[in-house]
């Protein structure tokens, strides 16, 4: 099946993408589960939890701002109070969660040892752009880490741009316990640079906060 772990909505400052049409657009795409995660909010994932059918697995999680940069909190509904990179990953792991390193290369402050201490790491994300994205696969390289694709998406329209194949599953139960088994890239799609910062231009301007 493959999964989309990393997606906004209009709970984020820089997104305004409804629940509603994130799994409209989800499930036409071939999804099987998706990751709502907003900046620092799981209402997001909440909302769209609520509405999505039995056949679309909703990930609980948020994109969170740390001091050594973003980083995915999968599978926990809060609970994290920390902006500390290393205690940020100890909580998600303490309740039960996984932790995904979103675009590794775009955090400056990471090094190789505190990359190692997540549970995987995107090594592709479909709005950054090549060189970034090999930057972030050669960090974390020789580590061991299980590797992911995300479309880190703020439009509908780039959901599904990256994913990755994890083994079939029925529950969010079954899902935590195989998404860091052998996960595959299976979809590598940039999306348009110009439409997405236009997006993000376009979010500062109607919400006032600026977001990656």
């Amino acid at each position: 099946m493959e999964i989309d772990i990393h997606i906004h909505s209009l709970y984020s400052p820089d997104s305004r993408s409804r629940p509603e049409a994130i799994v409209a657009r989800a499930i036409s795409t071939g999804l099987r589960a998706i990751a709502v995660t907003d900046h620092m909010s799981w209402e997001g994932a909440r909302a769209t939890s609520k509405i999505a059918p039995r056949t679309l697995l909703v990930i609980p999680g948020a994109e969170l701002k740390t001091d050594k940069g973003d980083l995915l909190a999968l599978f926990i509904d809060e609970g994290v109070k920390t902006n500390v990179f290393a205690e940020a990953v100890e909580r998600i792991n303490a309740l039960g969660g996984v932790s995904i390193v979103p675009h590794p290369s775009e955090s400056p402050g990471i090094t190789r040892s505190e990359l190692s201490l997540a549970d995987g790491y995107e090594a592709f994300n479909a709005t950054c752009g090549p060189r970034s994205n090999r930057r972030s696969a050669d960090l974390a390289s020789g580590l061991g880490k299980p590797a992911f694709a995300a479309s880190d998406a703020h439009m509908i329209m780039e959901i599904g741009n990256g994913r990755t194949s994890v083994q079939d599953c029925e529950t969010l139960a079954e899902l935590r316990e195989v998404i860091l088994r052998n996960p595959v890239i299976s979809r590598t799609v940039r999306s348009n640079p110009l439409v997405h910062r236009a997006n993000s231009a376009l979010m500062f301007g109607l919400k006032g906060i600026w977001q990656r």
